[in-house]
């Protein structure tokens, strides 16, 4: 397996938040923003939860066949 820094525990700065709302706000899957961020999935959804951001259905699953006309 390749070697692969995660921003573990690092804090959130604004730019991230930002970026994480513009992000959500544009159905992009939550893997995608995980990767932009640098941060896991699951990082991106406990954070998404806290700040009130939500992550649309297609954000969730990039394979779902009712989000491959956007």
């Amino acid at each position: 397996m390749a070697d692969y820094d995660r921003s573990t525990g690092a804090p959130w700065s604004a730019e991230d938040l930002e970026q994480l709302r513009i992000l959500a706000a544009e159905g992009t899957a939550t893997s995608v923003i995980a990767v932009q961020l640098n941060r896991s999935e699951e990082a991106i959804a406990h954070r998404a939860a806290q700040d009130g951001i939500a992550l649309t259905a297609a954000s969730h699953n990039p394979y779902d066949p009712n989000t491959l006309d956007r």
